[in-house]
């Protein structure tokens, strides 16, 4: 008679349920045994690994977002208005760096404290005696260097993959950013993320700047920030080589 037992325990208790059982079919006389009949398999726990196709999850980094807009027209405004902010922003920059800059443009989509859209983010301020918060739509940029359809291209390739939940986890929940050659007066209130390129990325302090404070959900109006006069004369190359 063979006797297999298995137990998901540890090593005392297995050599304490051994005991009792050998104890057991001993002092049952009809019961012949041998060394060979009572066989114990005890299963060890096995340590956690991690597998090499699963990788590590940045506690830090922004959740994916996605565009649920209610139009074509409104989707198509949304990757305009950041595929303008990619390349003005980071045209020369490496791709990681093209990419971060999107991700800052749906960070402050998503923080309270700015507008709940793309093209709100992007153009901020442009009405403003303040300024805009991307110096590019002030600065006469849209006319001094307008993309050629290969940048285009690519810009809108990088705004794209962004809308539909790629995340640059390198630049975490940062909603700031500025060129490595000049000190804004902001930078001493805010948390050095990473450099990338020429830029350096900030996000808040404390739970401010953590992802669970991305809360705001996203509104649309894309065409009606965007359809402003000044600012559809700023898009309209992008619009014309869509």
């Amino acid at each position: 008679m063979t006797i297999a037992i298995r137990l998901e325990r540890n090593q005392s208790d297995a050599a304490f349920c051994c005991l009792l059982v050998a104890s057991a079919l001993l002092s049952a006389p009809a019961v012949r045994l041998s060394v060979d009949a009572l066989r114990f398999v005890i299963a060890k726990p096995r340590p956690a690994v991690a597998s090499a196709d699963v990788p590590a999850v940045d506690p830090w980094a922004a959740a994916p977002f996605v565009l649920r807009s209610a139009s074509i027209a409104e989707h198509k405004q949304a990757v305009n208005c950041l595929a303008a902010a990619v390349y003005y922003e980071a045209g020369t920059e490496p791709p990681a760096g093209q990419r971060a800059v999107a991700q800052v443009v749906l960070n402050r989509l998503r923080d309270p404290k700015f507008p709940a859209s793309v093209c709100g983010v992007v153009f901020q301020g442009a009405r403003r005696h303040t300024g805009c918060q991307f110096s590019f739509v002030c600065d006469g940029s849209f006319r001094r260097r307008p993309p050629g359809a290969e940048q285009l291209a690519h810009a809108r390739s990088v705004a794209e993959q962004a809308l539909t939940g790629r995340v640059a986890a390198e630049v975490g929940t940062a909603t700031h950013y500025h060129a490595s050659y000049v000190h804004p007066s902001w930078e001493r209130r805010l948390v050095k993320v990473n450099r990338i390129g020429a830029h350096i990325f900030y996000r808040r302090p404390g739970e401010a700047g953590a992802p669970s404070a991305l809360t705001q959900r996203y509104t649309g109006g894309e065409l009606r920030v965007a359809g402003r006069r000044q600012l559809a004369v700023a898009l309209r190359a992008l619009n014309e080589n869509a």
